[in-house]
């Protein structure tokens, strides 16, 4: 674990252990920007704006997008899955690399355990597919890092009938009070840059072409005058909190 992680985990220790919850409840923040469940962006008045990118199939872009971070001075959101039905995404022989993510001022938030809709899930599934990526993110990274956002596998959580209130009382029950999505998508730098306005979310994938366009896309944004942030920052909140004490799923909790 990095000096400055333990650092602040030590000082959670000294003034009391934070609760292990799933989620941040951000009900009582009373940010007008909440105020719908599902948020597709920030403050119409601000310059700030969030770049997000989703999934981790080719997590080497993860890493490239990190260090375009770095090049520029600015931060991202990455919202990954846990697993595909092959493979670990998140695993612990990437401990460095996701600490470093983390440290270079970027935001971890949930893209569910699978890419698997939620809405197809039943009641058991959706509150696993949540528990189990905060257990494996707080597995690989040795601490816990409480997830604040939650962005469901395709921007949905409709059921197979198109409802979206089952699914929406469980991702609350679980202690999500939104999800993030976004209002810009357009993976040509060009496409993308016309659509972005003040407090735009801005969705991008772990791949090739969507690396390319973030870099030629970023210098135009900065040149604009937009400030990338985090989404915990576009939105008004700190950092996510880290303690100790790992979070373990028990669907108990839930009941």
């Amino acid at each position: 674990m990095r000096k400055w992680i333990m650092i602040l985990v030590a000082l959670m220790l000294v003034v009391g252990a934070l609760p292990i919850r799933a989620g941040a409840d951000n009900t009582e923040e009373q940010n007008p920007l909440l105020k719908s469940f599902i948020v597709r962006g920030g403050d119409p008045e601000s310059k700030k704006i969030a770049i997000t990118v989703d999934d981790g199939f080719d997590l080497d872009y993860f890493w490239k997008d990190v260090e375009l971070c770095r090049q520029y001075g600015i931060t991202m959101t990455f919202f990954p899955i846990a697993r595909t039905e092959q493979v670990f995404i998140l695993k612990e022989e990437d401990r460095e690399k996701w600490i470093d993510l983390i440290e270079s001022g970027c935001e971890i938030g949930s893209h569910s355990y699978t890419h698997y809709k939620l809405g197809h899930r039943d009641n058991r599934g959706v509150l696993w597919a949540l528990g189990m990526f905060q257990q494996t993110l707080d597995e690989v990274l040795g601490f816990h890092y409480q997830v604040r956002w939650l962005r469901p596998p395709y921007g949905s959580i409709q059921d197979r009938d198109g409802n979206e209130n089952r699914v929406r009382k469980l991702i609350q029950r679980f202690g999500y009070s939104n999800i993030v999505n976004w209002n810009v998508s357009q993976t040509k730098a060009q496409d993308a840059f016309k659509r972005v306005k003040n407090g735009s979310i801005l969705l991008f994938h772990a791949r090739e072409k969507d690396y390319k366009c973030l870099q030629e896309l970023i210098p135009m944004l900065l040149e604009a005058g937009y400030e990338p942030v985090t989404v915990s920052e576009l939105l008004g909140f700190d950092p996510p909190e880290i303690s100790d004490e790992l979070y373990v799923y028990d669907l108990a909790n839930y009941q």
